[in-house]
């Protein structure tokens, strides 16, 4: 693996490649974070020159022009002096929901929940809506370039073929067909309502799997309406409804911006959003999440008898310190050789292996770190998926991230934990017990401490549920430092002036 040499980061090396771009993660040299850099294909550069590489600048300053949280951030850009155009982005730690999707599709047989899905657009929306109101267009809304991490949020990213709205190249057919409204593709003006359709089928594609239309014909014939099967509720037929009037193919029965359908998708949400996974404490190293039971243990964690054991994992695939070593010391040398067969891996990867001499059916190589670089979140969240994809219903995992590659205990946990709790949130879960292996007493109590806050068991979640500061004195004459914070609704009637 060759890196990236830009001056002021550590580059790791390439996380993915997509049909323009080259995606490699790097560390701020300065600031230590974790970020990653956007650079053209290497054909795509020889091929077209100063045009694409005015695309990435265009990319970054249409990006930088937004500000919302909901938005993957730009942070930096330039060239190289070589003349290598590049974006510099904030990483997000989680998986895309296309990835999310369609591998609990084929390993469970359900979709997204319905609640999860308005959430997700109601997010979508308000981000698009402060990219409108900066005249940013982004013209490429699909379940792929949405990202959601349990603890940054959903955020919306890759502006590659973003315009703004008085760029003369809104003109041109740029785009992916399943997402693409029919000016878009014939190359017509596009506006707000171009994103309104965008969003429309990204949401018609998280619930049900598929586009709205399955064929160019289809997608151009104003006879032709979206595919939707029967409504199952109320509530499915009220949200099929909003996604047809985002469908419309006629621009002028369109929402001419996302306002309408924001309103909607956050109502209905609110409706349906679930409560958090019910918690408890079963006695003093068990709690139950739901359905799922997560144990704190301390020992070898190459000595545990279930379904698959997780092993922190590095991109080499090296089983020759921490964890891995354990693994491979107790199950034996063919469990690196199997892992290594694939050769390096990106971080935030996990990838199945059979367990050798190991008490469980399947050992997952979870690359979660680099160089105090965390992508904890993104590998444990595909160590669930793939234990799910394999039926399994015990699970035992380290704290990742925190030998070699140095992630603070913390740090390990909470990505974890909020992880495994957003995890319970989406149903369908095989598993039922998740055991976490610590090497001492110390690092347990630490580590269960964060797992209880996450899961609203400690003290932050009692914060959480009521913090309203002091309540109106009815017969308090003027405002003091002690004043009150909010007002109790059983006491407006007998407030006077």
């Amino acid at each position: 693996m060759v890196p990236l040499d830009l001056p002021g980061y550590e580059v790791w090396g390439l996380l993915g490649e997509g049909g323009m771009s080259e995606v490699w993660l790097a560390k701020h040299r300065g600031l230590a974070v974790p970020v990653v850099i956007k650079t053209l294909r290497k054909a795509l550069r020889e091929s077209q020159g100063e045009l694409a590489a005015a695309r990435v600048q265009s990319e970054a300053r249409l990006m930088a022009r937004v500000s919302n949280t909901r938005i993957v951030r730009a942070l930096d850009a330039g060239q190289l002096p070589d003349g290598l155009p590049y974006l510099v982005q904030e990483y997000v730690d989680g998986l895309d929901f296309a990835e999310l999707d369609g591998r609990r599709r084929a390993s469970l047989g359900v979709g997204l929940p319905l609640w999860l899905v308005c959430y997700v657009m109601r997010e979508i929306a308000l981000g698009l809506r402060t990219a409108h109101q900066a005249g940013v267009i982004h013209r490429d809304l699909k379940p792929s370039n949405v990202f959601g991490a349990p603890d940054q949020g959903i955020r919306l990213g890759d502006f590659g073929i973003a315009v703004g709205l008085s760029d003369d190249a809104a003109r041109d057919t740029a785009g992916t067909l399943r997402f693409m409204a029919p000016e878009q593709f014939r190359g017509e003006a596009i506006g707000r309502f171009t994103d309104v359709w965008g969003a429309g089928a990204t949401a018609c594609d998280l619930r049900y799997g598929h586009g709205p239309f399955g064929s160019v014909g289809d997608l151009l014939d104003d006879a032709s309406s979206p595919r939707l099967p029967p409504p199952t509720s109320p509530a499915e037929a009220y949200f099929q409804q909003l996604v047809r009037c985002m469908l419309e193919k006629d621009v002028r029965r369109r929402p001419e911006d996302l306002s309408a359908p924001l309103h909607h998708f956050s109502m209905l949400g609110r409706a349906l959003e679930p409560p958090q996974p019910i918690a408890s404490r079963l006695d003093a190293t068990k709690l139950l999440v739901g359905q799922v039971q997560v144990h704190f243990e301390v020992g070898d964690i190459a000595n545990a008898d279930v379904d698959a054991i997780v092993s922190s994992g590095n991109f080499e695939m090296k089983m020759r310190s921490g964890v891995g070593e354990a693994l491979r010391r107790k199950g034996g040398d063919e469990i690196e050789e199997e892992a290594q067969r694939g050769g390096e891996q990106p971080l935030g990867s996990c990838v199945r292996t059979k367990p050798g001499g190991l008490a469980a059916k399947h050992v997952f190589h979870a690359v979660s770190a680099w160089n105090e670089v965390s992508c904890v979140g993104r590998a444990f969240a595909r160590a669930l998926l793939l234990a799910d994809e394999h039926g399994c219903k015990s699970l035992a995992v380290p704290a990742l991230g925190t030998g070699a590659a140095r992630v603070g205990l913390e740090m390990s946990a909470q990505a974890m934990m909020t992880t495994l709790r957003w995890h319970a949130m989406l149903g369908g879960m095989r598993m039922r017990r998740i055991t976490i292996w610590l090497d001492s007493e110390p690092k347990r109590r630490v580590y269960q401490q964060v797992a209880e806050e996450a899961f609203g068991l400690g003290e932050a979640g009692l914060l959480r549920a009521i913090d309203v500061g002091l309540p109106v004195d009815a017969h308090a004459a003027l405002a003091s430092p002690e004043a009150a914070t909010f007002l109790d609704p059983r006491m407006a009637s007998t407030h006077r002036d």
